[in-house]
């Protein structure tokens, strides 16, 4: 008669131990969740803020603005091309 109610206290308890488990681990589990949430508006927040710069970047490095702030620094176009037609003579041989 006492081996029924020995199995019954037994799987009652591993029941009991298993429910807890699973609490703790739901409870992990949720908290991870709103972490993540967190991380992933600051990445979408971090991935927008690099699309402006990476705009504003190929705006500034644009051949136009390159020659708009050379022309207003004073750089002007050279009218005249030197071209060497020989080769000079750089290291004569002993």
């Amino acid at each position: 008669m006492k081996k029924p109610i020995f199995i019954i206290s037994i799987i009652f308890s591993i029941i009991v131990v298993l429910t807890i488990v699973r609490v703790g681990v739901e409870n992990n589990v949720s908290t991870t969740g709103v972490e993540l949430v967190k991380l992933e508006e600051s990445l979408s927040s971090y991935r927008k803020a690099n699309a402006i710069l990476k705009e504003r970047y190929l705006k500034e490095a644009s051949l136009i603005e390159v020659s708009k702030k050379a022309s207003s620094s004073g750089f002007v176009d050279a009218k005249s091309h030197v071209y060497l037609t020989e080769p000079l003579p750089i290291a004569l041989g002993r």
